[in-house]
């Protein structure tokens, strides 16, 4: 089992990031998500060339801007548990992401995917500073 991990140093505050990352169904940072549903602790997106997935959120803890899911439902993936987490530091905050895949073969495409939505997050994040 590979695990992908991804830290992004960004000026933006720590509770404007969560606001972004934490809340479960918003998608403008994830480029490859056409569409999000929650249902209960499950969430369902459709993802551009992949179809339709589901994922269970294990973990939301606002205090800690912590988020823990996994992919549920896909025979083809072994292992998909992420972690992402927004750390607070003087001058803004860190985003650290880390998912775990198997099998091993799904790393480009999770790596890829994860860079994708970083740059978006940052744009996002960068549409939102006032001028």
């Amino acid at each position: 089992m590979l695990a992908v991990e991804r830290r992004l140093p960004l000026q933006a505050s720590a509770t404007a990031v969560w606001a972004i990352v934490g809340d479960v169904t918003r998608i403008d940072w994830v480029p490859v998500i056409t569409h999000c549903a929650l249902q209960g602790d499950v969430r369902t997106m459709t993802m551009s060339g992949v179809g339709e997935v589901q994922e269970r959120i294990l973990r939301r803890d606002p205090i800690a801007m912590l988020l823990e899911y996994g992919l549920i439902n896909n025979p083809r993936v072994t292992v998909h548990r992420a972690r992402l987490q927004v750390l607070p530091h003087a001058g803004g905050c860190e985003l650290e992401w880390v998912t775990q895949i198997e099998p091993d073969a799904l790393e480009p495409l999770i790596a890829a995917g994860m860079d994708s939505a970083l740059q978006a997050l940052q744009a996002v994040l960068a549409k939102a500073q006032p001028a």
